[in-house]
């Protein structure tokens, strides 16, 4: 496993440096189940993908464990298809770096501390279970967030340990949504009345 991990992580550096499109597997349970973009980054445990959707837009950044990728494919027909597709869309691939992180870095700790910097939302996968909110504090070892409910609203904060993370999201459909009900709650909130300023006379 660790020999062939080591290849995956060699192949997805090429990918990255190429600015070449590909498939990342990552489910064992579904073998048509794969994720097709730009290699962004990658360092020994991490890959951040740009990511695409079957029609070629740009659906947002994901990082990943390289440890769950199965296998990459380049260059096939269906890259090739997304090619076709993004330029009829007329999309380019979206860096998430300025500059690209170099190879020793932590780069889901950089990933993280980006969107803290930029105040964007992210979600994280464990497991069955998905959080949403923003980055507030994050190390080597573990991240805080301060969690947004199902409407949008801030929420408690949770602290989870990086190696659990299995997916972060960032600037996905599901983060895109929370953003809306995010301005739809400040919108309610500045249309309500001030209650407490009406006196009773």
């Amino acid at each position: 496993m660790a020999i062939n991990n080591g290849y995956m992580v060699y192949l997805l550096r090429i990918l990255a440096a190429q600015g070449a499109l590909a498939s990342v597997y990552t489910d064992p349970n579904d073998p048509e189940g794969f994720s097709a973009g730009f290699v962004e980054a990658v360092d020994a445990a991490h890959v951040l993908l740009c990511e695409l959707t079957p029609w070629g837009q740009i659906e947002g950044w994901r990082v990943r464990r390289n440890q769950d990728v199965l296998q990459v494919l380049s260059g096939e027909e269906y890259e090739q298809r997304l090619a076709l597709l993004m330029a009829y869309h007329k999309q380019h691939h979206r860096f998430f770096f300025t500059d690209a992180p170099a190879e020793d870095t932590d780069l889901l700790l950089s990933v993280l501390l980006a969107c803290r910097e930029r105040g964007q939302i992210v979600s994280v996968i464990i497991g069955n279970e998905m959080i949403t909110g923003r980055v507030l504090e994050a190390n080597g070892l573990r991240a805080k967030f301060r969690l947004l409910d199902f409407f949008g609203r801030e929420a408690e904060e949770e602290t989870v340990t990086l190696r659990e993370i299995e997916i972060l999201e960032i600037d996905t459909p599901e983060e895109r949504m929370y953003a809306v009900l995010e301005e739809l709650e400040r919108q309610r909130m500045t249309l309500l009345p001030h209650q407490d300023t009406q006196g009773d006379s």
